[in-house]
């Protein structure tokens, strides 16, 4: 069972402990946006669980997805919280946005890696830029695989959401640095006080390592780096990423084409 086909457990699962991540996106938006109530758009936006709170505190969001389950999911979600935003079905490399411009985009936790060829990823880069106004920014973050150390092949979580507990379990099958992938299974495990159930899905990611992902950035030549972060989201901290680097969150902003 493909996990993003089980929205009410797959956003549980990831609303755990997004506080700070929640802030952090606030905070660039804040301090980089012009506008006294950004535009937004975020690529592949699943249940909406970060397009509900940021609705909900006065952005205006807009977010596509492929999964009908996900959408329909958040498009109820927004009804029962008596809330507006524009929510459409698309791929996050021939996405259309229906020539409206955005201040900001926003695209977190790997949600990027799903694009699994160096073609798709140089395409989403490039939409994303088109979608956007000028001097717009673009938060990225993804996982990287370290040049030097270890990459941790087990995580888990638990996340409650009322009478409802979901435990999630992560683990790397498969590395394959050459082909640039890899493989993971996800095993969702929902309990109530009635049903204690197990889910497992298997996917592919791209990997990138720190140098791999500049070059990307190069090629498209469409975005510059201002800043990045770690998994902590503390805006005061910019870091300077390394080869042992295993997560960034980059702050990209477009660039202004020089006519020639």
């Amino acid at each position: 069972m493909n996990w993003y086909n089980l929205p009410m457990y797959y956003d549980v699962s990831f609303s755990h402990e997004m506080r700070e991540e929640l802030l952090f996106l606030q905070n660039i938006f804040n301090r980089y946006c012009k506008s006294n109530r950004p535009s937004l758009i975020e690529p592949a936006c699943g249940t909406g669980r970060l397009i509900i709170p940021l609705t909900r505190n006065g952005y205006d969001c807009t977010g596509f997805d492929l999964n009908e389950h996900a959408l329909s999911y958040l498009e109820d979600k927004l009804i029962r919280n008596q809330l507006k935003a524009n929510i459409f079905h698309g791929d996050m490399t021939n996405f259309n946005s229906k020539s409206k411009k955005y201040d900001a985009a926003y695209c977190t936790v790997d949600t990027f890696r799903h694009l699994l060829s160096e073609k798709q990823a140089v395409q989403h880069l490039l939409n994303i830029s088109k979608s956007l106004k000028k001097n717009g920014i673009y938060i990225l973050g993804l996982h990287l695989i370290p040049e030097q150390g270890i990459t941790d092949k087990i995580t888990h979580w638990t996340a409650k959401r009322g009478r409802l507990t979901v435990k999630t379990t992560m683990e790397m099958l498969t590395l394959d640095k050459k082909n640039r992938t890899e493989t993971l299974k996800v095993i969702l495990n929902p309990r109530t006080e009635y049903n204690n159930e197990k889910y497992e899905s298997i996917y592919k990611l791209r990997t990138y390592n720190l140098k791999q992902f500049h070059k990307l950035l190069s090629t498209t030549n469409v975005f510059e780096v201002i800043n990045s972060y770690d998994h902590f989201y503390d805006l005061s901290k910019p870091i300077t990423l390394n080869a042992r680097s295993d997560y960034g969150v980059f702050v990209l902003r477009k660039k202004t084409l020089q006519v020639v």
